[in-house]
Parts: C-alpha cells; sequence; structure tokens
C-alpha cells in the first residue's frame, strides 16, 4: 500500500464520519475533502472545476427548476382530484404510492414528497388515521419509482456524468426501465400488505395519543390581569383540558415539573403546556389570561395563523439558532415549539441549534407561505386547505412539460433539450420566473454535486480503487461474477445508509470501474449495480432525504425504519441481484 493510498482512505473514511456524526455542513465537508486531494496533488484544480462543466450536473438542476415549475402548476388540485375523501386506508395508500411513484420515474422525487407530505398528513388526519401510515410509504415509493428512469433520482444522473466524464458511453434508459419497474411493483405489493402491521399507529388509544402525538411544548407565562391568579391547578379548569396537559410549571429560577392540582397560580408564573396544534391554539384564543413570550412582537407583526414546518436535509436553516438566522423577519413567523425525534426541545428556543427533520409549530403571518422555498422549510398546510380540481386549460403548461420530458426519456430528442424547452413553457406560460429559476440553483447542492464528482476522480488516480479491488480480486479468483456484484452491492448498500446516496455512489463508482476491468466483463452491470444500490436506503432515515423529510411529520423512530425498511430491503436486493446476474452475464 503507498502512502497515497493510504492517506486518500483515511481522507475518504474520514468524510464518511463527519457526514454520519454531522460534524460539518455537507458541502464544506465535501468541499474541503476535493481541495485537501488538491493540496496533496492526487488530483489537479482542473479536476474539479471539470463538474461545473458537466452536461448530467446542469442536468439535474434544470430537472429540479422543471419540476418545481410543473408541481406549482399542478397544484393541489391534482391530487384532491385523485384521492377522495371516501377511500380507505388501503385503497389511499395503494393510490398514493402508484401517483407518486409514477411521478417520481420522470420527475425529482424530492420536490414531489415536498408537495405531498401536507397532503397526505391532512387526509390521514381528516379521516382519522395516524399520518405515520402512510409518510414512509410515500418516501419508499418515490424512491421505488425513481429508479424507472435515469432522470427519477439525482443519483442515477450522477453515475451516468462519472460514467460520461471517464469517457464511457451512457447508461441507456432500459439499463433502468426493466429492473425499476420490477422493484417498483413488488415494493409497492409489500408496502401496500404490510404498512398497516408494521407501522406505527400514533392515536391507538387516548393514553397514546397524549404520549405520541404531535406534541409540542409551549411556554405561556400568566399576566398580571389574569382570572387565574390565586386559583389552583384544578380550580383554573388546567387539570383537564382537552388533549392539552400541563406539564410544569417555572416561577422565578424554580422549576416544579409534577405541579399539583392544589398548586396556586400567581402572576408572571411561566406554565408550560404540550398537546397538539389545535389544542394549543384553542388554549391561547380562551380569557385564560395567558401569553406566549415575546406576545406583543407576535402581535405587532401580525402573526394570526398557526401551522406547522418542517427541516429538510440540505437545508440552510439547519446548524444555526433562530436568532442567526433572524427567523421572524425572514419568513414572518415566530417559532413557538420544536418538536425533534420523539422529544420536546426544552431549551431556549431562540438559541436552539435547529437540526435537519425538526418539525417546527409557527404562528404565520399571511405572506409566510409565498416566503417558504421547500428545499430549506417545508410547509405543512393546514386541514381545510385542500380545495379545487385538475383543469386542461389550468394544467396545459405542465401536461407540456411532462410531455416534452417524456420525448426526452424514449430518446426522441436530447434529454437536455428537452427540459430546456419544459423551463422556457413554464416561461412562456408565466408559471415561474427568473427569480424562481435562480432561486432554484442550491449551491450547496451544486458543491455536493461539483466535489464529489472530484473526490471520485481522487479515488480512482492515487490508485485507492485499484487496490481495494486488486485485494477483493484476489478473494473472488474462479468464483462467480455473482458473487462479485452481490459484495459490491452490500458495500454501497452499506455505505449509502451512513452517508447521502450522491456521496455514496460517487465513491463507489471508481472501485466499480476497476472491479469491472479486472473481471473483463462488460462495465454495465457494475455500474447499475451500484446505482440500485445507492437509492436502497429503506432502513434509516439519514441516507436518502426523503426519508429525513417525512421522520418529523410522521413523529417516526429510527427504529419504525428499520423494522419495516429491513424486509423491503431483502426483497429489493434480491431482486436487483437476481436481474443483473440473469440479464446481463
Amino acid at each position: 500500500m503507498t502512502l497515497s493510498i493510504l492517506s486518500t482512505l483515511i481522507i475518504v473514511i474520514g468524510l464518511v464520519l463527519s457526514l454520519y456524526r454531522g460534524w460539518v455542513r455537507p458541502s464544506l465537508a465535501f468541499l474541503g475533502v476535493a481541495f485537501l486531494f488538491i493540496l496533496l496533488q492526487i488530483i489537479q484544480i482542473e479536476d474539479l472545476l471539470l463538474g461545473l462543466a458537466n452536461k448530467q450536473i446542469i442536468l439535474i438542476f434544470l430537472l429540479i427548476i422543471l419540476t418545481s415549475g410543473i408541481q406549482q402548476n399542478l397544484g393541489k388540485g391534482f391530487f384532491f382530484s385523485v384521492f377522495q375523501k371516501n377511500l380507505s386506508a388501503f385503497q389511499f395508500r395503494l393510490r398514493m404510492m402508484l401517483t407518486v411513484s409514477s411521478l417520481s420515474s420522470v420527475l425529482n422525487n424530492t420536490p414531489v414528497v415536498a408537495f405531498m407530505i401536507p397532503f397526505v398528513k391532512n387526509w390521514a388526519e381528516s379521516n382519522n388515521y395516524s399520518a405515520s401510515k402512510f409518510l414512509i410509504p410515500l418516501s419508499f415509493a418515490t424512491i421505488l419509482g425513481g429508479m424507472i428512469t435515469l432522470i427519477g433520482t439525482s443519483t442515477n444522473l450522477v453515475l451516468n456524468g462519472l460514467i460520461i466524464q471517464s469517457g464511457l458511453p451512457s447508461l441507456l434508459f432500459s439499463d433502468f426501465l426493466y429492473l425499476g419497474l420490477i422493484v417498483a411493483f413488488f415494493g409497492i405489493i409489500y408496502l401496500t400488505i404490510f404498512s398497516e402491521a408494521l407501522l406505527p399507529n400514533h392515536t391507538a388509544s387516548k393514553a397514546k395519543v397524549l404520549k405520541d402525538l404531535h406534541e409540542y411544548l409551549v411556554e405561556t407565562r400568566i399576566r398580571p390581569d389574569s382570572p387565574l391568579i390565586g386559583k389552583t391547578i384544578e380550580e383554573a379548569g388546567l387539570r383537564h383540558l382537552k388533549e392539552l396537559f400541563l406539564v410544569e410549571l417555572k416561577r422565578g429560577d424554580r422549576v416544579i415539573p409534577a405541579v399539583s392540582s392544589e398548586r396556586l397560580l400567581q402572576a408572571n408564573d411561566y406554565l408550560f403546556f404540550a398537546g397538539n396544534t389545535n389544542a394549543i391554539l384553542n388554549l391561547i384564543n380562551q380569557k385564560y389570561g395567558l401569553e406566549l413570550p415575546e406576545e406583543s412582537h407576535i402581535q405587532s407583526n401580525g402573526f394570526s395563523s398557526m401551522t406547522e414546518a418542517v427541516i429538510p436535509s440540505g437545508s440552510v436553516l439547519a446548524g444555526s439558532t433562530l436568532k442567526q438566522l433572524n427567523f421572524r423577519d425572514r419568513f414572518k413567523a415566530s417559532v413557538i415549539s420544536v418538536y425533534r425525534k420523539g422529544e420536546k426541545v426544552k431549551e431556549n428556543l431562540g438559541e436552539t441549534q435547529l437540526k435537519e427533520g425538526d418539525l417546527l409549530l409557527l404562528l404565520c403571518a399571511e405572506d409566510f407561505e409565498k416566503l417558504v422555498s421547500s428545499k430549506d422549510l417545508i410547509s405543512l398546510t393546514k386541514s381545510g386547505e385542500i380545495e379545487g380540481a385538475f383543469s386542461f386549460k389550468k394544467n396545459l403548461p405542465s401536461i407540456l412539460g411532462i410531455s416534452v420530458l417524456l420525448l426526452g426519456i424514449f430518446g426522441a430528442m436530447d434529454l437536455f433539450i428537452a427540459a430546456l424547452i419544459g423551463i422556457v413553457f413554464m416561461l412562456l406560460f408565466r408559471v415561474i420566473n427568473l427569480n424562481q429559476v435562480r432561486e432554484a440553483i442550491d449551491l450547496d447542492l451544486l458543491t455536493i454535486l461539483v466535489s464529489a464528482l472530484a473526490i471520485g476522480v481522487a479515488i480512482q488516480k492515487s490508485g485507492t480503487s485499484g487496490f481495494l479491488v486488486e485485494n477483493l480480486s484476489l478473494l473472488l479468483e474462479g468464483k462467480s461474477p455473482l458473487l462479485g456484484i452481490s459484495i459490491l452491492f452490500i458495500v454501497t448498500l452499506g455505505l449509502t445508509s451512513l452517508i447521502t446516496n450522491a456521496a455514496a455512489v460517487s465513491i463507489m463508482f471508481p472501485i466499480a470501474y476497476e472491479l469491472g476491468m479486472q473481471s473483463g466483463l462488460p462495465l454495465t452491470p457494475f455500474f447499475v449495480t451500484i446505482a440500485f444500490a445507492a437509492s436502497a436506503d429503506f432502513m434509516t432515515p439519514i441516507g436518502y432525504q426523503t426519508n429525513l423529510m417525512v421522520f418529523g411529520p410522521g413523529n417516526y423512530r429510527f427504529a419504525d425504519y428499520t423494522k419495516i425498511g429491513l424486509p423491503l430491503t431483502l426483497i429489493y436486493g434480491i431482486l436487483v441481484i437476481s436481474f443483473i446476474h440473469f440479464y446481463y452475464f
């Protein structure tokens, strides 16, 4: 092992640990590692800059812009016409998964999930079901659907960019279509049958409601003129509130966690309540003489609408505090509570560092929705806001946009040109404007993709991929190609469970390339293996962005993903490895 190989292995392991532990922002971690490879003269600055001219990376952003326009033009009416309120849970789940998997095969799956989260959540609540029974299937179905085509997920496009950059012919749509349809079909059948039994139900009983409902800890203060002063907790009517209960009382520097029914209330006492959105809203509206901290600031800004929002993966809000973000002025909303991984955040909210997957309870001004970007903060709409129906005339831009995309997918025109034409349609029909186009260019994502390509080149140029494959080849000597494909799938799957799928496919590409070259077999099956393995993160919420996006709104625990995702991963893995073995060899 040379010094170059050793240093590359150490740097890549450090990158994986950093991404897994969240030590630094992912874009900075990728860019830092890329520059480190440049300083070590393993790659040149040109290798890094080459990613900026990569056609597949530019295509990713064109598709994101087009998807955003289609999503905005279709609106809620399209989904309202597909999902009626009289559906059973089984019917809704199946229809929802078939719809989103079909959409995610031609549209980027992240905005599809961002758009569908509030609809699924509202449908479930309005029909007295737990949203936790539907949101993981929503995420998994978009992942499965995204594997049907080359453009369904950015992972496939990143891999194709690496392949083209290496001077190899592009992957074909047939390399994804047949296998993608198979895994989507069997995956949706599995989720349809077993979701009800394997996913948690947070509304199974009254006790479960109080324990596992979307609970928030909200701080209120007793005003000096409050009618509660001098009364006990029982007399004040605060002991038996519906779907809301008093958690603790703070008086000066003293915190009383188990509040007795006979405790007398005093002016300026701080009462901490836990409950769901509607219960909290009712508490504030009733004349108890209670006020939220900084109520005067809220009133002066016209904050009158209560809603929920989730921080998605890659959000610029993650890692900063509300004060640092100037959240109130930026979004015209006040955060009154934060719900994180099954726990209510009790710290001073202004100083609390936000994290990906956090669910926020907000008091919002009327123009809040206009200021929210789905890549940084996903608003979960309130019940009763979904209305309207699909209209051919109104949705003509989306029909045209999807039509040219299909022409690109099936080879009637260059996909890059098709995406550009689709965006032109959106601009001409004024569905989107140039400001929205600029906002769609996520610099963090661009940094990660460009740096990931450079890191892949470093792994290859340093000889690291050759070293790993050489040792792997010794183990596989005389063995069936099936074993090599299986090991490649398992290693990529393990990596994508810890870090993002785009990062996993970038790290594994040079290894797959070397393994294919040394085997003397066609390279395509090795590339298809890592493509499908990198998108197979069904066991954790961290490896795939859509999984993290539904984590907070579904009130899930980490183990919920493993419970339903492990059998799906086994089914998926067997199907992928078997198909590749019989189709390509």
